[in-house]
C-alpha cells in the first residue's frame, strides 16, 4: 500500500541548518560560475579585438558557440541525469565547464575560443 507524502509540509517543518546552507551556497556558486564565462567574453571582447587585430564580426562564432553549448548541454545532460542521477552529472558538468573556462585563458585563436 502506497502512502502519500506531503512534500510541502515536510519542507515547511524541517530546519534550515548548516548543511542546507552549504548546499545552497554551492548551488549559487555553480550558477555564478556558469554564467560568468558568457558574461566575461562580452567584457573582454574589445581587448581581444584590439590585441589580436581582428574585426568585430570575427568573434560572432565565439558568442554563438557559448549559447549553442548551453543548448546541447542542457538537452544532453538533462537526459543523462535522468538515467544516472543528478549528482554525478552536476559534478561532472561543473568540472568540465570549469576546465573549459581555465582553457579559454590560454586560447590564441578564434578556433580555440570556439572550441
Amino acid at each position: 500500500m502506497n502512502q502519500a507524502v506531503e512534500v510541502t509540509g515536510i519542507i515547511d517543518e524541517s530546519r534550515f541548518g548548516p548543511y542546507q546552507l552549504l548546499v545552497v551556497t554551492l548551488c549559487a556558486l555553480c550558477l555564478v560560475m556558469d554564467g560568468f564565462d558568457v558574461q566575461a567574453m562580452g567584457y573582454v571582447a574589445p581587448v581581444v579585438i584590439r590585441e589580436w587585430g581582428i574585426a568585430k564580426e570575427t568573434l560572432s562564432p565565439v558568442f554563438g558557440a557559448g549559447l549553442f553549448g548551453m543548448l546541447v548541454g542542457s538537452l544532453t545532460f538533462s537526459t543523462l541525469a535522468d538515467k544516472i542521477g543528478r549528482r554525478p552529472v552536476l559534478i561532472g558538468a561543473t568540472l568540465f565547464f570549469s576546465a573549459c573556462m581555465v582553457a579559454t585563458g590560454f586560447a590564441h585563436s578564434i578556433a580555440e575560443l570556439v572550441a
